[in-house]
């Protein structure tokens, strides 16, 4: 018995020297009593291992770190401690149904991991550089290990080709591209170049310098690409589930020849005939009555309707398309007479690509030599015949069934389809 009463007097003695000699004590004064606790004998631990060092025992002290002596002192930290100590090394706080042991041993194996000293892992503002430090060289090392690899599309710079040799290749990256295309439908053709530009007008957006950006226009034409984008969903979609009329489909084909060969003007035109036809008005033209005539039957082909009045999406890629050759007029500059109001805008906000101009962007490029003719591009269409008459403007419908891709689609739709045999 005086054994026990021995021991309840020394630790009522040690209480009182902690805590004072009141009765109750508040949990937060229990818990910042119990850290400063901890953190004293972390220093005496610290200070105990520089002396350490410094008589050149490197290895004992290195044995300490994972001793069990340390592992035990781990479990001995406040729960408080422990998730400090947690987020001070980037690791997540608690996960789910982890026990306050199991986070423990994941601060331990995190300091291991890291190999930082316990005077780094509490020292605030010198460990998260420290972090910072590693973060930095992982990625450095992710980054130096896996090159950037050059784009199929574009040609890898090498200094001193000669003219004749890059000639030969040029044109060789042009047959191989037509190639590939002979094995696309014309619903991958078109989304293939839709979101090729959409992608470069997005780079060129990127390209224009801080100022521009937060400028009004350049605000506006933020906005303006963002709801462009969305404007295309509905197209992506019909493409990709081959629901797109037939003259729809080689309107968009006929646009996307024709930007391709910088033929802006001829691109408007057609954009121009899918968005309003040419359509007359038939009210008032023949006579209505429960009767269909043959005049009004002509009127009323489907070839002469205009597509932007069938419903809204159509209305809004229709719209798309359009910004989109804007765009192309700038980033792929050519002749004045190619193109459809021409330099017409001139801001920096508009884009990296001329600063904004239609006019310096060609400048730029008549300067590179990327004019149509050292392309290699077909000439713009003509309405002039050999006299000097104007020639007659096709109609929308013969233009249409001569292209491309509306004869592609009539041989679809005449294929049979293939039965499976009888078993």
């Amino acid at each position: 018995m005086p054994g026990l009463q021995d021991l309840l007097a020394a630790k009522r003695k040690a209480v009182e020297q902690t805590y004072g000699s009141r009765k109750s004590a508040k949990t937060s004064t229990l818990e910042a009593a119990q850290l400063q606790q901890v953190r004293e004998q972390e220093k005496l631990e610290t200070a105990k291992k520089a002396a350490v060092k410094q008589q050149g025992e490197t290895a004992t002290a290195d044995k300490e770190v994972t001793s069990p002596r340390a592992l035990k002192r781990q479990d001995s930290l406040p729960a408080v401690e422990v998730i400090r100590r947690l987020r001070l090394l980037g690791e997540p706080a608690t996960l789910f149904g982890e026990t306050e042991a199991d986070r423990a041993t994941r601060l331990q194996r995190a300091q291991e991991d890291l190999q930082l000293d316990d005077e780094h892992a509490t020292g605030g503002q010198q460990a998260n550089e420290l972090l910072d430090i590693v973060r930095q060289r992982k990625r450095g090392k992710k980054e130096n290990a896996a090159p950037e690899a050059p784009q199929a599309d574009q040609p890898v710079e090498e200094e001193d080709e000669d003219p004749t040799a890059a000639a030969f290749k040029a044109a060789a990256q042009v047959l191989k591209r037509q190639q590939e295309e002979q094995k696309m439908s014309i619903d991958q053709r078109i989304t293939k170049y839709l979101q090729q530009w959409c992608e470069e007008w997005r780079q060129d957006l990127e390209r224009r310098p801080a100022e521009a950006k937060r400028s009004g226009a350049g605000h506006q034409t933020t906005l303006l690409f963002e709801q462009t984008m969305g404007f295309f969903k509905p197209l992506y979609r019909q493409l990709k589930n081959d629901s797109v009329p037939p003259e729809m489909k080689a309107g968009l084909w006929m646009i996307i020849e024709a930007a391709l060969q910088r033929n802006y003007l001829s691109a408007y035109d057609i954009y121009m005939h899918l968005a309003i036809g040419n359509n007359p008005w038939p009210i008032g033209v023949t006579s209505v009555g429960i009767h269909e005539r043959s005049a009004r039957e002509k009127i009323s082909h489907t070839m002469n309707a205009a597509h932007i009045m069938n419903d809204e999406a159509t209305r809004k890629y229709l719209q798309a398309i359009k910004r989109l050759l804007t765009f192309m007029q700038r980033a792929h500059p050519t002749e004045p007479s190619r193109c459809v109001d021409f330099d017409a805008h001139r801001d920096a906000g508009r884009g990296g690509a001329g600063a904004g101009s239609d006019k310096q962007a060609l400048l730029e490029a008549a300067n590179k030599g990327e004019d149509w003719k050292a392309l290699g591009l077909q000439a713009a269409p003509h309405y002039v015949e050999s006299d000097g008459s104007i020639k007659v403007p096709e109609k929308w419908e013969n233009i249409v069934k001569r292209s491309e891709a509306y004869k592609v689609q009539q041989q679809q739709s005449k294929t049979p389809p293939r039965t499976p045999p009888r078993s």
